[in-house]
């Protein structure tokens, strides 16, 4: 009887303990809750002031509204006369605004007047060019025509030279075959030796000089730019 009692006794003292625990649980879960309440109702509290704040910043930041009265509202304009223009400014507006098909065939004239006044000055350039074309011409001609007549006096002038040297060879050649002729004629003979010297140096110093004034015509043509075979 009595371990009964003390099993029931036993389980009570646990049952209370479990209570206990229980009720503990309880309250601490209860003051959970209040905290989370109390901040929720702080963080809007909070939120709510922020916007009051932004609303009343918004407001003053915003341009006060007009209100109208009858002095704000104008009168209806009044009518203005149209000028009166002058008879000659009349002309010159109406010339101004002449239909397009106008303008088209007075610009057309002025073209084509402008294209006739033109027409003599071209000619007169074209006669120029052309003038100076024959004039280029002419003395492309000429300066040709006067290297074909030195290269024709330089062949001459070297074909004459080379006679008087055949000449003289055979000369000596028969004098000095002649035994004679040199106690007879050696007076003559000295003196037409001299006299042969002479010209043969005249020649060539001929043939130099045109062998000259060919060069310079073919360096004239070449500037000019003329060519000469």
């Amino acid at each position: 009887m009595k371990a009964n009692q003390s099993k029931m006794a036993i389980k009570l003292s646990d049952w209370q303990n479990a209570a206990r625990g229980l009720e503990t649980t309880m309250k601490r879960l209860i003051l959970v809750l209040v905290v989370l309440i109390m901040g929720t109702l702080y963080s809007s509290a909070q939120s709510l002031g922020d916007a009051a704040r932004q609303q009343r910043a918004t407001d003053k930041k915003a341009p006060a509204k007009h209100v109208y009265t009858n002095d704000d509202i104008a009168a209806p304009p009044t009518a203005v006369a149209p000028k009166e223009t002058a008879p000659g400014v009349a002309t010159a507006t109406a010339a101004n605004t002449s239909s397009p098909a106008a303008t088209t065939d007075a610009a057309a004239k002025a073209d084509a007047t402008d294209k006739a006044a033109d027409k003599p000055a071209d000619k007169a350039d074209k006669a120029d060019k052309k003038d100076s074309g024959k004039e280029d011409a002419a003395k492309s001609a000429a300066l040709k025509q006067k290297i074909t007549d030195q290269k024709k006096a330089i062949s001459d002038q070297e074909h004459e030279l080379n006679i008087m040297e055949r000449e003289h060879q055979i000369r000596v050649a028969e004098y000095y075959a002649d035994a004679g002729n040199q106690l007879r004629d050696s007076k003559k003979w000295f003196e037409s030796e001299k006299q042969y010297q002479d010209d043969l140096a005249a020649k060539k110093k001929a043939l130099s000089d045109a062998k000259a004034a060919l060069d310079d015509l073919a360096e004239q043509a070449r500037k000019a730019g003329v060519p000469v075979s």
